[in-house]
Parts: structure tokens; C-alpha cells; sequence
């Protein structure tokens, strides 16, 4: 049966930043690496962009984390496309819409060099993945605090080929995305077609601060988000982002915009809908079934009960690949068959059908 992966991700190395304004050459990210003997273990790198280390994520060549991985480093930064290609064959997946990694954390204070970034960043994944015969697809990163700016990207990433989503985490800077100075990126959205792609990510600095010193309760595997702040920093905010696209005028100012939350796994779903429906007697459970918001879900969980109140057409499935976090199948077409006994259409939907409608992959 065919396989679309509906999330999988890119690690970024210097090939990313190669598509930099000149003006900000000697800006240009820097990638360091750490001996693996340190609190920082094998993920050992970081990048160093606009005067801080940024950890969430570093060109794989720099961390031992990375060189043990079930994928070799061309096949993790795309830059080399038929060897990610062939690690997709043998993991049964056609397709893969490629989210980003460092850009899980915010990059940089400069607005003006956040937006270089980006530009660079969607020109080497547009080129790379246009390079895939239609297999590879990919999340455009925005400079959300320039609205001006993001939306003239967005029209700009349209126009290269092989967007078909905007990665969005559950805060931009601190700031709610159900906020109204984001709706001209919405509809700029709404107008090239491109999903609004609700990623998990650690998009609130002021909540990064608030762990800055605390003692943490043991060696971590995962040393560049502070374990006490795991939860908070990222499924926390995505849930917080979804009761604002829900209780506010999002959806219907935006009437074809579709969203898909990715990553924070989908039974908190149900409750929270039901919450919003007591309280505001809005029926955020027809955006589900009617297909306008996708989530992605995982083998462990109750997929029936699921479908019961959401109905079929808004699952879909991610490998994480190339990550190794709770999130990550290398089979995952495999998984969710042995997990549970689907009936065959209501498969095909779960690993193509969905997701082709969402990201238009027809």
C-alpha cells in the first residue's frame, strides 16, 4: 500500500545557509562541536547564529548523535537526494513532506537576519527537492514578525516549487499565532494553497528563560531543552495554539485554509474540543471531520476511539525520520498495521489518501 509520510525532517548543514544575502556573510550560521565527554553527551553541536548558541539541532556532520543514525548525513541534510530517496524505499514511503529541525528553536533576535535565513534555507530545499521526481516535499520557514516580509516569501517559495506547507510552532516569539497580525501570512497562505503546518517547536523564549538555572533531576538524553520545560515549551503550546484557532475567528476568516498539527499526538484532541463546545458551544469537531484541520496520530494510540469522534478523514501518519526522539517510525506503515486491525479503505486513508488531500500531493 502506498505511503505518504505526512511529517518527516531535514537537519540543516552548512548547504542550507549557501543561499545567504552576501550582506550577511559574515553572519552566516557557524556550526560548533562539543567534546562528547560533557554534560552535552553525543548531541554534542550547536549552531552559533547572531551572537548565541543555538542548540536545538546542528549540521549533522558536528554531532556524534548524528553519525550513528539509521540514515548516513547525506540523506539527513537532502543533500543528496537519491540517497534519501532510497533509505524512503526502504522504509515503504512514496512520499515525505520534510519539516525543519533547527528551526524548532528561534534562530535569531535580528529580524532582518531571521528573514535571510529563511530565504536560504527555501531556496536550497526547493532546489533539493525538486530534484525528487515528486517524492519530496517541503515546509517554507517564515520570518513571522515581519508580516510584510513573510508574505512576499510566501509568494516568492510558491514560485520556486516543492512548498506545500508553512511550518508554524505553537507561539512565534512569544506571540499567540491565533494573534490578528498574523492573518495577512494567513491569507497570503490561503491564497498560493499551502497547509499552515502546527508543528511541536520552542517558540516562546520568555518560557525558555523561566528554566535558565534550574537544577535538572538527572543526565538527559535530550541536553538542549531542559527536561523540567519539555512538556510546556512544546505539546503545551501546540495545545494552547489550537484552542486559539478554534475559539477564535481563524477558521471562518480564512475559509480554505487548512492546518495540520503535527507531532503532539492526537487523543488530548477529543477533550479539548469537548472543553471548547461546553464552554463556547462551538462545534470545533466538524473542522475534523470535514477535513479543514488534519493531526497527525501515533500507533500507540487509541485509533479507534479516535475515529469514533473525529471520524477518518483528518489522520495521517509520520516517520520523524531522521530523528530518533518518541515520535520516530522507520516502518510506519508497519507499525500501525501490527498495532491495529484497520479495514483496508480505512488504511488507504490513514497512509495516502489523507494526507494527499491535505498537502494536494494528487
Amino acid at each position: 500500500m502506498r505511503v505518504i509520510d505526512a511529517d518527516a525532517h531535514v537537519e540543516e548543514g552548512i548547504g542550507h545557509w549557501q543561499y545567504l544575502d552576501s550582506k550577511f556573510y559574515a553572519r552566516r550560521p557557524v556550526p560548533l562541536a562539543f567534546p562528547t565527554d560533557t554534560a552535552w553527551g553525543e548531541h554534542n553541536g550547536a549552531w552559533l547564529i547572531d551572537y548565541k548558541l543555538r542548540k536545538f539541532a546542528s549540521s549533522p556532520t558536528s554531532m556524534a548523535r548524528a553519525q550513528r543514525r539509521l540514515f548516513g548525513v547525506p540523506s539527513q541534510e537532502i543533500s543528496d537526494v537519491g540517497e534519501r530517496l532510497r533509505d524512503m524505499d526502504r522504509c515503504g514511503i512514496e512520499k515525505q513532506v520534510l519539516y525543519p529541525s533547527t528551526w524548532l528553536g528561534c534562530l535569531a533576535e535580528d529580524i532582518e537576519l531571521e528573514a535571510a535565513l529563511c530565504r536560504s534555507y527555501n531556496t536550497y530545499m526547493a532546489t533539493q527537492c525538486n530534484q525528487s521526481g515528486q517524492r519530496l516535499f517541503y515546509a517554507a520557514v517564515l520570518p513571522f514578525r515581519d508580516p510584510a516580509a513573510a508574505v512576499e516569501e510566501i509568494r516568492r517559495v510558491k514560485a520556486l516549487g516543492s512548498a506545500v506547507s508553512i511550518f508554524i510552532r505553537g507561539m512565534e516569539w512569544d506571540i499567540p499565532i491565533a494573534h490578528p497580525q498574523f492573518w495577512p501570512i494567513y491569507g497570503e497562505a490561503e491564497r498560493q494553497a499551502l497547509v499552515m503546518g502546527l508543528h511541536i517547536g520552542f517558540g516562546s523564549p520568555t518560557i525558555a528563560r523561566m528554566f535558565e538555572g534550574m537544577p535538572r533531576p538527572a543526565p538527559d538524553p535530550f541536553p538542549h531543552i531542559h527536561p523540567l520545560a519539555r512538556g510546556m515549551l512544546s505539546n503545551l503550546l501546540i495545545q494552547h495554539a489550537t484552542q486559539g484557532i478554534l475559539s477564535s475567528t481563524l477558521l471562518e476568516d480564512f475559509p480554505t485554509l487548512r492546518w495540520a498539527i503535527l507531532e503532539a499526538g492526537a487523543e488530548w484532541v477529543v477533550p479539548t474540543i469537548r472543553a471548547l463546545k461546553h464552554r463556547s458551544k462551538r462545534d470545533g469537531e466538524r473542522y475534523f471531520r470535514e477535513g479543514r484541520i488534519s493531526i497527525s496520530c501515533e500507533p500507540y494510540e487509541d485509533l479507534p476511539w479516535l475515529m469514533d469522534n473525529l471520524g477518518e478523514d483528518c489522520f495521517v501518519i509520520a516517520s520523524d525520520m531522521p530523528h530518533e526522539d518518541d515520535f520516530a517510525h522507520e516502518h510506519p506503515a508497519e507499525a500501525f498495521r501490527e498495532k491495529w486491525d484497520l479495514a483496508e479503505p480505512t488504511l488507504e486513508k490513514l497512509l495516502w489518501a489523507n494526507a494527499a488531500r491535505l498537502y494536494n500531493l494528487r
